[in-house]
């Protein structure tokens, strides 16, 4: 039995990806045997509370970002002080916020571990200053930590020469707590719906590729909707808007951001469930924990080949796999999904039979657990 600090700066436990994940696998954690608590450095309306046995705290307080990050970098600092971690987790990028606790760290003597689901942000960053502070970030930054959590391969390969030799490594896919889609409640509301559910700014998730591919098989499929759950900062939602509305009048809902403990409802009530990312640094390195969330609905899902999606997923034996960037053959496969619904259905329970195997966050959990007690 360890006592594991898990640190992020996303509000807690609020529907992000990043949150689902640390909650799919700190409760795994505690059905294990370990304590584990959740903080986070920035503020929400639920100071502190208990989910699914894993307790957490939002540290930040404060009227803007600045005074919110600082309060909650020193209220973490101070808790860190007060009681007696041997783990910390950080889900964070933030140089100054990972730089402070590597010192807390060695002070107390609480093993220093960082997870990673995309390659570094800094990687994005152009201009001389910039590209300064980006080498300098690669350089350091990654040496300080005694362990490593990565999701992927391409992550494992990138990261396993900047950080110090004795740091150890595991690899651990997307993880997902199946039981969420469990006894949910039906509607046929959704029921010929093509679904969406993530962020939807900067097209990281092809949310626009997905629209126009839906556009081109409309006519064909007169009473389908495509539905798109979540959202993106005010000017790009309203662009993305008016794209489709342009192209596929009346036939895109936008349901904008829905709670956590809604998600399944909607995504287990939808026909099918689509992720149209396209190529790019960030899906080459990522796994997106949605995608786990899709499968286990026991829907048809459609997904783009990138990063290592094609490593899991066979199109046409536990998914509908399609190469990136092409918004006709992604077209075309929702509308083969739709005309051979009944086989579809078969290819989504071989899905559902992946992500109890592999991605259940009681197998992964397990391994995470192993991990820890290397230490």
């Amino acid at each position: 039995m360890k006592n594991i600090c898990v640190v992020t700066a996303q509000s807690f436990p609020s529907g992000v990806a990043s949150n689902n994940r640390i909650l799919s696998y700190t409760k795994g954690l505690v059905e294990l045997g370990n304590q584990v608590e959740v903080l986070s450095i920035n503020k929400s309306e639920t100071t502190s509370g208990e989910i699914l046995g894993v307790m957490f705290s939002n540290l930040g307080r404060g009227a803007n970002k600045v005074l919110t990050m600082i309060s909650g970098i020193f209220n973490l600092i101070v808790l860190i002080f007060k009681k007696n971690y041997e783990t910390l987790i950080v889900v964070s990028n933030n140089a100054i916020v990972l730089v402070l606790l590597y010192i807390v760290c060695k002070v107390r003597g609480i093993t220093y571990i960082q997870e990673k689901s995309e390659f570094p942000f800094v990687l994005n960053y152009k201009g001389s200053i910039k590209m300064v502070f980006s080498n300098l970030y690669v350089r350091f930054i990654y040496r300080l930590f005694d362990g490593m959590i990565i999701m992927t391969e391409p992550l494992m390969d990138y990261f396993k020469n900047k950080t110090r030799i004795e740091c150890k490594f595991l690899l651990m896919p997307m993880t997902v707590d199946i039981t969420r889609f469990d006894k949910v409640e039906t509607t046929e509301k959704y029921s010929n719906c093509i679904t969406y559910c993530g962020y939807m700014g900067n097209n990281k998730d092809g949310v626009k590729n997905l629209i126009e591919a839906f556009s081109l098989i409309q006519d064909q499929h007169k009473n389908l909707n495509l539905l798109l759950l979540g959202t993106a900062p005010k000017k790009q939602l309203n662009e993305m808007k008016v794209f489709a509305e342009n192209i596929a009048p009346g036939r895109v809902i936008f349901e904008g951001s829905v709670s956590r403990e809604r998600i399944p409802y909607y995504l287990k009530n939808s026909k099918l469930l689509a992720l149209a990312r396209p190529s790019s640094l960030q899906s080459s390195g990522g796994f997106p924990t949605k995608l786990g969330e899709y499968l286990s609905t026991k829907k048809p899902v459609v997904v783009t080949a990138v990063g290592d999606i094609p490593k899991f997923l066979i199109d046409k034996e536990n998914a509908f796999v399609v190469e990136p960037d092409n918004n006709k053959l992604f077209a075309n496969k929702l509308s083969e999904i739709i005309s051979e619904y009944d086989q579809a259905l078969k290819v989504a329970l071989q899905g559902f039979k992946l992500v109890n195997d592999v991605f259940n966050y009681k197998v992964q959990s397990k391994r995470l657990n192993e991990f820890l007690n290397t230490f």
